[in-house]
């Protein structure tokens, strides 16, 4: 599905409006800007995906005046638990003076300990940098006690801002089955100024099987409705070529030093 391997010629102020890979990944919609639904290939290994995102994002204004756009963008992860998350970011004015979605790259890789980054944006020269992550350790008792005590207090503010969160059951998407849950945060008239009671809600329908959310939205009155999607669902290793930057890229090693032990493992 994806094939960055056949873009050959990608300048290092190329846009990714021209590219062969962007040309998949976005529509003839307007840039996007205000996303506040983002799904992203968390890392476990096995069952290796890649995967297309569709963001919707609908927004009413107080003068009647309405906001809509639509963004594609592509996720994936191989059988080592290496992952591609290509998110997008802003906007920008092309040459041919119409506003372009930015997009910034991410590649982790936890066996190598690696993470390495680049835009494709229209404006920052073709760069993709990559860091070394520390070797990580096991966390002592009382760091662990530590952990407890800040999770036990982030659940006790979650109960005192009025989160109420209920379960969905399961939904099927791109045949895969997910589970759903639904979090509530309302907002009593004049608590903050509001004239009504404000209430926002988060769902996300998360897949135990791939380890990968397949919808996430949120519904905030004062910011609009973001609703995230796995559009396209492709099973098995996605292209190797996919998670290394375009070839005219230079690459810049932010660490060399820094790489973890376990990076030749």
């Amino acid at each position: 599905m994806l094939k960055t391997s056949a873009c050959a010629v990608l300048a290092a102020a190329t846009t990714f409006i021209l590219s062969c890979f962007t040309a998949q990944a976005q529509d003839s919609s307007p840039c996007v800007m205000g996303i506040s639904a983002i799904i992203n290939a968390s890392n476990p290994k096995g069952h290796p995906f890649s995967a297309v995102v569709k963001v919707t994002l609908d927004q009413k204004l107080a003068d009647g005046n309405s906001i809509h756009g639509t963004v594609r963008y592509h996720i994936a992860r191989d059988s080592s638990g290496r992952t591609f998350s290509e998110m997008p970011t802003g906007c920008y004015i092309g040459e041919d003076g119409h506003r372009h979605q930015t997009y910034q790259i991410t590649v982790y890789d936890s066996a190598a300990g690696t993470m390495e980054h680049w835009a494709m944006d229209g404006i920052t020269p073709g760069i993709a940098n990559i860091s070394h992550l520390p070797t990580p350790t096991k966390p002592s008792p009382e760091e662990v006690a530590l952990m407890k005590a800040s999770s036990r207090a982030r659940h006790a503010a979650t109960q005192a801002n009025q989160w109420r969160t209920e379960k969905l059951g399961t939904r099927t998407f791109q045949d895969v089955s997910a589970e759903g849950t639904r979090r509530t945060l309302t907002t009593p008239a004049g608590e903050e100024g509001n004239a009504l009671q404000l209430e926002v809600i988060n769902e996300t329908w998360f897949s135990r099987e791939l380890g990968v959310t397949m919808m996430s939205i949120n519904d905030d009155p004062r910011r609009g409705r973001t609703n995230a999607e796995v559009d396209e669902l492709h099973q098995g290793e996605p292209d190797p070529a996919m998670f290394a930057p375009p070839k005219d890229f230079l690459v810049k090693d932010q660490n060399p030093v820094a790489a973890p032990a376990f990076a030749t493992q």
